[in-house]
């Protein structure tokens, strides 16, 4: 992975299913996948076994079990760095052919959606298939090994290395693209990998893993550079791996992030809070309604970057509420957002992945038609596509609604109204704007200050796209705006750390000194 970058990563493609009516609400097993999480034949049989003896293991100290996982990672990380460049770029395209190969991509989004009980295979898979290209795309000349950077007249060389042992959380919204691209954008760094899944995505994390290693077998490669922590996954594990590891990844709920960012290891911390958009009412509404339709919708709405509002003009507001209801929103009534708030308010603490939100009640992910049913909704809102929401106000609970197939609609007086409120209720990591206008367009980057934003595109375009020009982020942060060290997104160079070695560029006219210097010696 050396040299610069030429290529662009599209981590949403170019299609995106929307209409979720006919798909199941809990996904049934998957194939393959029993519901202990055994796998049966071909490539499940290794992983089910791997599963099994790490769930047989006697109960241990979660802190000696982390300890021993780093250090086997870190003797694989000790391997993997003394890799030439060149064969390190035939690994990680090995790998990545194995993870992006058509049938691995469907059972590992069945795995997932049976796990977690969200998202539908279907989009899921979209999903995965759609990152892992953007990713592997993004790989392509990325400086993340050897030498990354030659400036002859400057008469510096750049010179990428590892940083070791990768400690990464694993959030239950996003069990396969996490490890699948993290361990991509890891092993082209030449670190190793450790995975602290969320309770609820244990195995098809291991999926994930497992697959990984077979590659890196294959390869001739460490296999111990891409692993998990043993079950049962448990949050003292977690922190242990972010004390232990050289560099954190802290993903999920607000208490994994705040443990990545209070370990004392260099981090990186992204949450899940979707986009806000401002829309000017100079691009037309329609086209506005399919971009935010795609945003809110996707993988039923429970992507980073999905679009979770939409602010704009007072005089707009009624045409973009039609036109989304053209592309297939549900338009909630005053009874039906105090039973969104009372729904989204209700469960109580101790839920999966220290979020309090118990699984079965978790609506992030679900489809429209279960928040339908849910809601107690009329026969027609079980056949929409996502739900629109009109909020009284940036303190209402419903101002913005990430990780659920729905868009919270605003309208203020005024662009500057519209951009204020944005900024208001939205989050630092992503926003969108839609209009004609480029100083609108700087306004907005200006006002917001996020760490990515499009113009014109749906939200979940900031995770990286053809045509905007973005690198593949599995991840996606807001800088100290949020206490993180991530501003933008999760990068393959984020995870290298880079030495410049200078010569000396100018001849030294003063031929009787000798070494640095006279000017640099002491008395």
């Amino acid at each position: 992975m050396t040299g610069n970058r030429t290529e662009d990563g599209d981590a949403t493609g170019a299609t995106n299913e929307r209409d979720g009516t006919d798909a199941p609400d809990r996904p049934g097993p998957a194939d393959g996948v029993g519901s202990n999480g055994e796998r049966s034949g071909g490539d499940g049989d290794a992983s089910a076994s791997a599963a099994a003896e790490r769930s047989a293991a006697p109960a241990q100290n979660p802190t000696a079990r982390t300890e021993r996982a780093v250090a086997a990672a870190r003797a694989a990380a000790d391997d993997l760095a003394a890799w030439d460049p060149d064969d390190v770029d035939g690994l990680v395209r090995a790998v990545g052919e194995r993870l992006a190969d058509g049938e691995t991509v469907s059972r590992l989004a069945r795995s997932a959606a049976n796990e977690t009980g969200r998202g539908h295979p279907g989009t899921k898979a979209e999903k995965i298939a759609s990152a892992l290209d953007a990713a592997r795309r993004s790989l392509r000349g990325a400086p993340t090994a050897g030498v990354v950077d030659r400036d002859g007249a400057a008469g510096t060389v750049t010179v990428a290395g590892p940083l070791g042992v990768v400690g990464a959380s694993v959030p239950a919204t996003h069990p396969v693209v996490v490890p699948a691209v993290l361990s991509l954008y890891g092993l082209a760094a030449r670190n190793a990998v450790v995975f602290a899944p969320s309770p609820s995505t244990v195995e098809t994390c291991d999926v994930v893993v497992e697959t990984v290693r077979r590659a890196l077998a294959e390869a001739g490669a460490p296999t111990g550079a891409v692993s998990m922590l043993p079950a049962p996954a448990s949050k003292p594990a977690t922190d242990a791996l972010f004390e232990r590891a050289d560099f954190a990844v802290a993903a999920g709920s607000e208490a994994t992030i705040a443990a990545g960012q209070r370990c004392g290891t260099p981090n990186v911390a992204a949450g899940a809070d979707g986009v806000v958009a401002v829309a000017d009412g100079s691009v037309p509404a329609e086209a506005v309604a399919t971009r935010v339709a795609v945003g809110a919708t996707y993988d039923f709405g429970a992507h980073p970057a999905g679009d979770a509002a939409v602010v704009t003009v007072s005089p707009a507001v009624g045409p973009l509420r039609s036109a989304l209801e053209d592309e297939g929103g549900y338009v909630l009534d005053a009874a039906d957002r105090d039973r969104l708030r009372a729904l989204l308010d209700g469960p109580s603490e101790g839920g999966d992945d220290a979020t309090g939100v118990d699984a079965e009640s978790d609506p992030r992910g679900n489809s429209p038609r279960w928040l339908a049913a849910a809601l107690d909704l009329p026969s027609a809102a079980r056949r929409a596509a996502f739900l629109v929401v009109e909020p009284e106000g940036a303190d209402d609970p419903l101002a913005t609604l990430p990780g659920i197939p729905a868009v919270a609609l605003h309208g203020r007086d005024g662009f500057d109204a519209a951009t204020a409120l944005a900024a208001e209720i939205g989050e630092p990591h992503a926003a969108a704007v839609h209009t004609t206008q480029q100083r609108r367009a700087r306004r907005v980057a200006e006002r917001l200050a996020p760490g990515r934003l499009v113009v014109n595109q749906p939200g979940i375009a900031a995770s990286g796209a053809r045509s905007n020009g973005f690198d593949a982020a599995p991840l996606l942060g807001g800088g100290t705006a949020e206490g993180s060290q991530l501003c933008g997104g999760l990068t393959p160079d984020r995870l290298a750390r880079t030495t410049t070695v200078a010569a000396t560029a100018v001849a030294d006219e003063a031929d009787h000194r000798n070494g640095a210097g006279e000017t640099l010696r002491g008395p």
